[in-house]
């Protein structure tokens, strides 16, 4: 990993103008109550565990980036009963309970290759997600504002309220929900560290954070804040990881050896993923418990020649394919699959059946997420893959 060039983008953090507002703010979030309690987070670990036994897969999916327009009961309950739904499903086809994870409740702030774009001519910041600025094309909307993050700490606090009436509603059928979101920008998620009874520390703002892969570094200030709480955590990880650092990650983050607690989140795309094979060996000499999973999506991300992303679900299958062989191959833990998906009836990824026009491209506010058929698609050939071993 190149330590020094990821250093020179600050971490993905954005410059914000008004230090004393952001001081004020800071202040204020340190003293709103915790979004998840400990209690919920030692859970997790049990059902995570059960993963790691092989006793259960996981399916994690949600938006690339979720909108604070959309913490209301309306758009949080149709991801909830898409999340639940997939789960089922997957559940029904591969025999083993589904533990149920979503992109939800504090996926606010997103990572960008660019500082800025051009928008009529004229050159205006990129949006870094909902917690920094706003997605309206202007410089105005573009300005980076801390109170924003206040905005989306009542956001995630709102569909946290929908989650537990959603599964209380419907406790017969429902097992939990558990939210995770890229622990991403460091004014916000330092603000919502909190100290247990013991002592111990733990991130309130989430079940279970990860961080990604531009972040990813030993001396990253994500990495320490992953270091030090008491949460699950998991990290993206992409062919420039080495043998070597993926080792140390693992010496780093769960030196104690406890199943649950760590998770490769494997992003390689299709071309690359059978480099897969040499960081699981490292891992294993390590004698560390991990739990893999595959995001075939970013990996997979294109542009177009009019400068749109795109994503085939031919190449995602592809990447899918080859993670589960090297990992099971190894008597490894496959532990299930992390999307970007929506309940929308959206045609933002390429397959058989649907073929976006660039001008659908050109409307998709983040990344091309997968609709509901596409989703079933790849879990049908997940099962497909777990009948081979």
């Amino acid at each position: 990993m190149k330590t020094e060039l990821r250093n020179k983008t600050k971490w993905q953090q954005p410059l914000w103008q008004d230090k004393l507002i952001l001081s004020q703010v800071k202040k204020e979030l340190i003293n709103l109550p915790e979004l998840i309690n400990f209690e919920e987070i030692k859970d997790l670990y049990q059902k995570l565990e059960d993963v790691y036994a092989g006793k259960a897969v996981i399916f994690q999916a949600g938006d690339c980036a979720e909108r604070i327009s959309e913490a209301n009961p309306l758009h949080v309950r149709k991801k909830l009963s898409f999340l639940k739904q997939m789960s089922f499903e997957l559940s029904a086809l591969t025999g083993l309970p589904t533990l149920t994870v979503g992109r939800i409740a504090g996926q606010y702030a997103k990572p960008r290759s660019q500082h800025s774009e051009i928008h009529n001519n004229i050159e205006i910041p990129v949006w870094r997600g909902d917690s920094i600025n706003q997605l309206e094309a202007t410089p105005e909307a573009r300005c980076n504002d801390p109170k924003r993050m206040l905005l989306s700490y009542h956001a995630a606090a709102e569909t946290l309220r929908e989650i537990k009436s959603y599964q209380l509603n419907y406790s017969e059928v429902v097992q939990s929900i558990w939210t995770s979101h890229e622990a991403l920008l460091l004014d916000y998620e330092t603000s919502q560290i909190r100290i247990n009874s013991q002592g111990s520390k733990y991130l309130a703002s989430t079940h279970w954070p990860w961080i990604g892969i531009r972040t990813l570094a030993p001396d990253s200030p994500q990495t320490a804040i992953l270091e030090r709480i008491a949460n699950p955590v998991a990290c993206k990880i992409d062919a420039s990881v080495t043998p070597s650092f993926i080792a140390a990650l693992c010496r780093q983050l769960n030196p104690q050896r406890i199943p649950g607690r760590l998770t490769f989140i494997a992003r390689f795309g299709h071309m690359h993923i059978h480099q897969l094979g040499s960081l699981i060996d490292a891992v294993e000499a390590t004698a560390t418990p991990v739990l893999w999973m595959c995001d075939p999506m970013h990996g997979n991300t294109y542009k177009t020649l009019t400068g749109n992303k795109r994503r085939d679900l031919s190449h995602m299958m592809a990447e899918v394919s080859g993670f589960y062989k090297q990992v099971r191959s190894r008597n490894a833990c496959a532990a299930g699959l992390h999307l970007e998906a929506t309940p929308h009836p959206v045609v933002e990824c390429f397959c058989a059946n649907y073929h976006p026009t660039e001008h659908q491209l050109n409307q998709i506010v983040c990344d091309p997420r997968l609709n509901v058929v596409q989703t079933q698609i790849l879990l049908t050939h997940w099962k497909e893959l777990q009948d081979d071993f």
